[in-house]
Order: C-alpha cells, then sequence, then structure tokens
C-alpha cells in the first residue's frame, strides 16, 4: 500500500506546521498538505534534487497570509512571505535559505516567474497547481496521488477555497488590482474597476 511522502522532521518543519493548524481554516490545511505531497511526488518522479525543508516550510505556509493573524493591506502572498521569513530568521535559518522559502510563497501563484526560480520554488508551485486545478496529476504514479487525496480529502475544497478569496478580494480590493485576483474583485466587489495599463500610459502623454 503506496503511503504518503513523510515530511521533514526538523524543529523548523515542526514549527512550520503548527503554524499552519493553529491558524488557517481547515481546507486551507488540507490543501497545503496535499500541495507539498504533490511538489514533493514531482521532485521525486522527475529525479529533482532539492531542499526539502524548505520545499516543505514554503509550500506549507503559501497561504497562511490568508488568516486572520496576518491580515493587512498587502497581498496575502506578500503577508505570508514576510511573516514567514520573519519566523525562519529569528529561528537562525541562513538567510538565502529563509529568502528562498519567501520566495517560494510570494511566487507560488506566479507561475510564469516560479518557473525561472530556484527548484523549491518552481516545484512548489507545480505541486500547489496540481492541487488547485488537478492538471499534471496524471504525470504522477495514480497510487501516490490516491493516497494523498485519501489522507487529506479534497471533497469540499474548491467551494470553501472561493469563499475565503473572495472575502479575502472584499476585504482588500486594493491590493489585487493587476493581480491574478484581480477577476475575483470584478465579480465579487460592486463598483471594482479593473486596471487598464494603456489607458495609464496614454493619459501620461503630457509628460514630456
Amino acid at each position: 500500500m503506496t503511503t504518503p511522502i513523510e515530511p521533514p522532521d526538523s524543529t523548523l518543519a515542526r514549527r512550520a506546521r503548527d503554524l499552519l493548524h493553529e491558524c488557517c481554516e481547515p481546507h486551507i490545511v488540507g490543501h497545503s498538505e496535499r500541495s507539498f505531497q504533490f511538489a514533493a511526488l514531482t521532485a521525486r518522479t522527475e529525479g529533482v534534487e532539492l531542499d526539502m525543508e524548505v520545499l516543505y516550510i514554503g509550500t506549507l505556509l503559501h497561504d497562511v497570509g490568508l488568516a486572520a493573524r496576518f491580515a493587512g493591506p498587502d497581498r496575502f502572498e506578500m503577508r505570508g512571505a514576510n511573516a514567514a521569513r520573519t519566523m525562519l530568521l529569528e529561528a537562525d535559518m541562513a538567510r538565502a535559505r529563509a529568502e528562498n522559502v519567501w520566495d517560494v510563497i510570494a511566487l507560488h501563484a506566479s507561475t510564469a516567474i516560479a518557473t525561472h526560480k530556484s527548484p523549491e520554488t518552481k516545484l512548489a508551485n507545480r505541486g500547489i497547481s496540481i492541487d488547485v486545478r488537478g492538471a499534471g496529476a496524471e504525470r504522477l504514479p495514480p497510487d501516490a496521488v490516491r493516497a494523498v487525496l485519501d489522507a487529506w480529502p479534497r471533497h469540499e475544497f474548491p467551494s470553501a477555497f472561493s469563499t475565503t478569496l473572495i472575502d479575502e478580494v472584499r476585504s482588500n480590493p486594493s491590493a489585487v488590482r493587476s493581480s491574478w485576483m484581480e477577476c475575483i474583485a470584478v465579480a465579487h466587489v460592486p463598483g471594482f474597476e479593473p486596471a487598464d495599463f494603456l489607458s495609464t500610459l496614454h493619459s501620461s502623454a503630457s509628460f514630456a
């Protein structure tokens, strides 16, 4: 019987897991656990060498910025990345590794950029995408995918996570302008006007 991948058992890894479970809703906890599993499975399947502790901490905490504890005016990716980096640096993680975790979290929904960053950032992005979209799971061993879905059931995730994202956008609409969440604001925030870069550019014609 296939079992999920064992995560790192370091002090920092346990601290990250405790933080996730303490401050995040169950559907985000499950999503984060599955995302790490899919990222680690992808690395194993493709023979990618990486820093498993960085991958685990970054992937596990990639949505922690959505927790009420980390509310603020910045986009939730930045809030989570900044909180994780502070925690890791205060625990004496090497700055380069802490910055790598920052990248994993800050760029987790920016595939076009994450693809060109560290193996940990790239693989986290792919694992998270598999859990959000389902696409890509077919390239992983079916029994391993089944083991992950059995360990952390996904049944209510699409509906629950949609509500979380809508609530985030409604409480902080200015932060999502020109981001991947802008379409949510257009649909769910009355009066929200999407960014129009070309209009802004042309309006600067008098600046000569």
